[in-house]
């Protein structure tokens, strides 16, 4: 764990060194209120904390999802992660094809931008202190952002917010209704009737915003005269609470979610490792271990388990070890943990492509030089282009077929590079 104070460097100087460095973990953001950054490989993976986190989520949910009720999604006591849970619920409602890749990506951008929008605010009056862990990894699900240009979007609509003067007024805080007659006798019928349903004094600003479908900074200005002659308060509230559904005895608990009566399961798929058997003796033996694995080892990141079996098939009887990872959210980690020696990608996941986990493999500095071949259906000659454009090794297209695999395997591999306690045997395979 790593302490900075922000008093000596801008908050633009360290998450810029955040990301040159390539940090993966929490970064902690504290004045009086905390806010959390997480980090894959130097991008910004999800934004949480802050004064209203659910409000947050709620608005998301409404702007960039209006097919989803927030209120029908129970977060699940017992396995609640405690900063994440919105991200986790995003990646299952993908999954499950309740909102689109695309959705997803729009709430986790607009996520980010309000956090950093709170903490630059927070900063012209308050001391900020950084805390990083790199202990708390979240697996980058969807596409990370850039950091530089989320806060470049933070700071534009913070300077637009400051020189509107509005610097000392919090969107956080909710207008309520002071003068209601003196409202009255200065507003049309209409527009006192709008305003006195809208001003309750239970939404803050950003939630008045979404209600009406217009700028943040259209509705405050608006607000603002009225607030200026004491018509119009302004009033700390607290943050929705979570929604947590009891869990029934004997009930599964391995989600984090409901929705309505169906569960949302967020665990992932367990990787499944195919240990090489003796030559006499050829069968697939699945582990989740990682003691004594066979080198040179191989991952096939593929949903498919038909494919998956099929390509365990072809390299343990060619007397390869094999680990397959079924779940494109957890592929990245799955793979710093086993380190694999070649890489097979699928190109078609649900959440993210073959593109995306490709270019992510690629910064890790581990498998900087580490094949990876991409598995498509398909065999344009435009898909090939972005498949190296992405550090992609080779390109092969379905269907799986053992002489295939096993040539793309010997042109890539070198196994004379690895040290001989690195794998148990080398074969001669006819191909």
């Amino acid at each position: 764990m790593m302490l900075n104070d922000l008093a000596n460097e801008t908050l633009t100087a360290q998450l810029q060194a955040y990301s040159q460095r390539g940090f993966t973990g929490r970064l902690d953001i504290r004045a009086a209120i905390t806010w959390s950054l997480y980090f894959c490989m130097g991008r910004l993976v999800w934004a949480a904390g802050g004064e209203h986190p659910v409000r947050r989520w709620h608005r998301n949910l409404k702007q960039y999802c209006p097919q989803i009720e927030p209120d029908k999604i129970r977060l699940r006591e017992a396995n609640m992660p405690r900063y994440t849970w919105e991200y986790l619920a995003l990646t299952v409602l993908v999954r499950r094809q309740n909102i689109t890749g695309e959705q997803a990506v729009a709430t986790i951008k607009s996520t980010i931008t309000e956090v950093l929008f709170d903490i630059l605010q927070h900063a012209e009056t308050e001391r900020l202190i950084l805390i990083s862990d790199t202990q708390d990894i979240l697996d980058a699900s969807f596409t990370p952002i850039n950091p530089d240009k989320a806060l470049e979007a933070a700071q534009q609509s913070w300077a637009i917010w400051r020189n509107a003067g509005l610097g000392k007024l919090s969107p956080n805080i909710a207008p309520t209704l002071l003068q209601a007659e003196t409202l009255h006798q200065m507003t049309s019928p209409g527009v006192y009737n709008n305003l006195v349903q809208l001003i309750d004094g239970k939404s803050t600003f950003r939630d008045l915003a979404v209600r009406v479908n217009q700028d943040l900074l259209v509705v405050t200005r608006a607000l603002v005269p009225y607030i200026r002659r004491q018509i119009i308060g302004v009033i700390k509230i607290p943050d929705f609470p979570q929604l947590i559904a009891p869990i029934a005895e004997g009930e599964e608990t391995s989600g984090i979610l409901k929705a309505q009566a169906t569960h949302i399961q967020t665990h992932s798929l367990k990787p499944r490792v195919f240990q090489t058997p003796p030559a006499q003796n050829i069968s697939h033996a699945s582990s989740n271990t990682k003691a004594n694995l066979v080198r040179p080892l191989v991952a096939c990141v593929e949903d498919s388990v038909q494919e998956c079996n099929m390509m365990a098939d072809i390299l343990t009887k060619a007397r390869y070890g094999f680990v397959s990872i079924p779940d494109s959210v957890q592929a990245v980690l799955m793979l710093l943990q086993y380190k694999p020696d070649f890489i097979f990608l699928d190109l078609v996941m649900p959440i993210a492509n073959g593109y995306e986990i490709c270019s992510q493999i690629r910064r890790v500095e581990h498998f900087k030089t580490t094949p990876i071949v991409i598995l498509t259906g398909s065999d344009s000659i435009v898909d090939r282009v972005r498949a190296k454009m992405v550090g992609a090794s080779d390109f092969i297209a379905k269907p799986i077929e053992a002489r295939k695999i096993l040539s793309v395997l010997l042109k890539h591999l070198d196994v004379k590079s690895l040290p001989p306690d690195k794998f148990s045997c080398l074969h001669d395979v006819s191909v």
